[in-house]
């Protein structure tokens, strides 16, 4: 395969090996999903033979493996997901690699369009879409010309012109991407996911450092020892503290936000009704910390928080129906961030809805200190019997086979509790075995339960 090599130099469109677009080629895109397809047309409006095929959804893609005369093939553009790593690759990939026909990601494709871009890239386990929502909305709220795109579900190709692009950049688009360049990165935290993509841990911590390393502005968690180990020490180095770090740049001080700069009060989270929970601490400082470094002042950050609408299907109150409350938080697909949900409603009586296709954590490690509000676990989809067999002894665990009826079973029991009452999803698994994805989860979850509110009457 011709070697693609990283630059850092953005006046340079071409770098020895890369292919370009500026003439016309036949390009093959394999994966046809919501980047695929922007891609497709992107390409195909600049005049390029474009063909694209899915092995998940052949029906839905152009073209199929029969159709492709590899002889013509002049670049391959791989989808986020695609896999590329040696114990997973595509046999689209591997073919040609085969016939050093050079492969690229759709994030290559933007950045050699766009050149001269000015990116801020966010990524980490968790909280990197609330952040990335964020940051764009400080951003747009100072005037700053920016747009919001990448792994959010806005695709690169979607966005329109500015001076700034916000990017949430997932793994699996860092290790498939080779042409990275960053005026800000930031890594929320790292937390054991994606092994069915990546292989190993080493591999994944190896695809998310990637963004740093090709940043020339770096802002890292000092909780978050993977990350922290290796870039601490390195030059341009902002780092974030949400457990009373005051050699931190920006940091948490007894629930409120301060930096070292000032020393002095910025934010005091009993405020902050818009963004629940102690983890979204750690996405507003981050999201502080990326600001600051394009001069937006304290003031319009501060201001710019208060009036930002938190995104859908995390820790989103559902609905209230007498003493309980219902928690959509479908987007909590590992153990970490379901944790993070568990510790929020410290105080509550928790009944705790988990499942879907597993991803193989353990989940003990995370919600362990956390149980103790647990009054139930019902467990559905394809991992509702390793859950029964992990919490088997600690809490009583139903398996329920379907959402549904975990949520029926759930609101049958904590209609008997006297004081305050929660119904969590926070499923920690992917939602495919049942659901298109996370979102198609959350929105019957809530419809789910805006049909119990009717039929309750309240």
């Amino acid at each position: 395969m011709r070697q693609l090599r990283r630059f850092n130099n953005l006046a340079v469109t071409t770098p020895v090996g890369t292919p370009d677009f500026n003439e016309r080629k036949t390009v093959l895109i394999v994966g046809y999903g919501i980047s695929g397809v922007s891609a497709y047309k992107f390409l195909s409006s600049r005049g390029h033979n474009v063909l694209a095929v899915d092995d998940s959804n052949p029906t839905d893609a152009p073209n199929t493996m029969s159709d492709i005369r590899w002889d013509d093939i002049n670049i391959v553009v791989k989808s986020p997901s695609v896999p590329i790593m040696p114990h997973n690759r595509h046999h689209s990939v591997s073919h040609a690699m085969g016939l050093q026909i050079p492969v690229i990601s759709t994030f290559d494709v933007f950045r050699l369009h766009n050149p001269n871009a000015k990116i801020v890239a966010v990524t980490g386990t968790n909280g990197k879409s609330t952040t990335t929502s964020l940051i764009f909305h400080i951003l747009h709220e100072a005037g700053v010309s920016v747009q919001i795109g990448g792994n959010i579900g806005i695709p690169y190709f979607d966005m329109g012109p500015a001076e700034y692009y916000v990017l949430e950049m997932s793994s699996y688009e860092l290790a498939s991407s080779q042409l990275l360049d960053f005026q800000i990165a930031c890594i929320l935290n790292i937390d054991p996911d994606h092994y069915e993509f990546h292989g190993t841990f080493e591999d994944y911590i190896s695809a998310k450092h990637a963004a740093l390393d090709n940043a020339s502005s770096k802002i890292v968690s000092c909780e978050d020892r993977y990350t922290m180990s290796k870039f601490s020490a390195a030059q341009d180095v902002t780092v974030v503290s949400t457990l009373n770090n005051p050699n931190a740049d920006v940091y948490v001080h007894e629930n409120t936000l301060r930096d070292r700069e000032s020393q002095r009060l910025l934010l005091d989270f009993a405020g902050i009704s818009n963004l629940l929970g102690s983890h979204n601490h750690q996405n507003i400082a981050m999201a502080y910390a990326v600001c600051r470094k394009l001069d937006v002042s304290p003031q319009e950050i501060v201001k710019s928080i208060g009036s930002f609408k938190p995104l859908p299907h995390r820790m989103n109150i559902v609905e209230r129906i007498g003493n309980i409350i219902f928690v959509n938080d479908s987007k909590a697909t590992n153990p970490s961030s379901a944790a993070k949900a568990l510790a929020t409603f410290v105080g509550y009586e928790i009944y705790w809805l988990v499942g879907g296709r597993s991803k193989s954590i353990d989940p003990l490690p995370y919600v362990n200190d956390y149980l103790a509000g647990v009054r139930k676990v019902y467990s559905f989809g394809e991992s509702e019997y390793e859950f029964e067999d992990v919490f088997n002894g600690r809490k009583p665990t139903i398996k329920c086979g379907t959402m549904d009826s975990a949520l029926s079973l759930a609101y049958k029991d904590a209609k008997r509790e006297h004081g305050q009452a929660v119904i969590l999803l926070s499923p920690m698994c992917s939602s495919f075995d049942q659901f298109k994805n996370y979102a198609h989860r959350g929105e019957q979850f809530t419809k789910m339960v805006l049909t119990l509110k009717e039929c309750s009457g309240d």
